[in-house]
C-alpha cells in the first residue's frame, strides 16, 4: 500500500451540504455576519454612484476596498467551518493581520474582473466574429475568475492555513479549479446567481446574501482544499472540519 493509499482523506463536500451548513451558519451567526454585509452592501452602493457621477476608476477603487469586508465575511465563514468561536471582531482579523495581501487581492480580483467584463460586452456590442470569440473566451475566463475568487478568500483566511503566503492561498484555489472543475464551476454559478438575485431584491444584498455566500464557499472550499492537499502529501489529515 502506498503512502497516499494509507492517508485517510476528510469527507469530500458537497453542494447541497455546504448550502444547508452555510444557511445554519448564517442563521447562528447573523448577527456577526450582517453588519459586515452591510458594509459591503453600502461599497457597493457608493460604487455604483461613483460610476455615473466620477466615472469607472474611482468606482474600481471602492470595489477593490471591498476586499477588507470580504475578507472578514470569509474569516467568520472559516472559523465556523473550522468549529473555532465566532466573533464580530474576527470581521478586521484579515486586514490587520496580512493587510498588504488583503487590498492587493482586492485590487487584483477587481482590476481582472473589469478587464474580461470589458471583453465579454465588447464581442457581444461589435458583431465582429474574431470579437465575438474573443469575447466568449473573456466569459469562461471571467466564469474561472469567480470560481478561484470564491475559494481564494477562505483558504486565505483560513485558521489552519495561518501563516501561508498569499499566493499559495491563489496557487491552491488554482489547482482546486483544475482538479474539480466541474463542481467549482457549479459553485462559482450557483454563488454568482444568489448575488444576481439579491441585487433584484436589493435588501438581502445590502444584509445577508454576500455573507451567505462566503459562508457556503468555506464550508464547501475548505474541506475540499483538505482532502486534495492529503491526497498530495502536503496537509496533515487531522485538520477540524465541523
Amino acid at each position: 500500500m502506498t503512502a497516499i493509499a494509507a492517508i485517510e482523506l476528510p469527507n469530500a463536500p458537497t453542494l447541497r451540504g455546504a448550502i444547508r451548513a452555510g444557511a445554519s451558519d448564517l442563521f447562528y451567526h447573523s448577527i456577526r455576519v450582517v453588519p459586515a454585509n452591510v458594509v459591503v452592501g453600502i461599497g457597493l452602493i457608493v460604487a455604483a454612484l461613483a460610476w455615473v457621477r466620477v466615472g469607472p476608476l474611482p468606482a474600481l477603487l471602492v470595489v477593490a476596498l471591498l476586499g477588507v469586508p470580504l475578507s472578514g465575511l470569509a474569516q467568520l465563514g472559516a472559523n465556523a467551518t473550522r468549529g473555532r468561536d465566532v466573533n464580530l471582531s474576527d470581521v478586521l482579523d484579515p486586514v490587520r493581520g496580512r493587510p498588504v495581501a488583503v487590498l492587493a487581492a482586492g485590487a487584483g480580483f477587481t482590476l481582472a474582473a473589469f478587464v474580461l467584463a470589458v471583453n465579454v460586452a465588447s464581442g457581444v456590442l461589435t458583431g465582429n466574429v474574431v470579437a465575438f470569440a474573443l469575447g466568449t473566451l473573456a466569459g469562461w475566463g471571467l466564469l474561472g475568475l469567480f470560481a478561484v475568487g470564491y475559494a481564494f478568500w477562505p483558504l486565505l483566511v483560513d485558521p489552519e492555513r495561518a501563516g501561508r503566503p498569499a499566493l499559495e492561498a491563489l496557487r491552491l484555489a488554482g489547482l482546486l479549479l483544475l482538479a474539480h472543475p466541474v463542481r467549482m464551476v457549479v459553485l462559482a454559478l450557483l454563488l454568482t446567481g444568489v448575488l444576481l438575485v439579491s441585487t433584484i431584491l436589493f435588501a438581502s444584498l445590502l444584509t445577508v446574501s454576500v455573507g451567505f455566500v462566503l459562508l457556503v464557499a468555506a464550508r464547501f472550499v475548505l474541506p475540499a482544499a483538505d482532502r486534495l492537499e492529503a491526497a498530495l502529501g502536503r496537509m496533515p489529515t487531522d485538520v477540524n472540519v465541523s
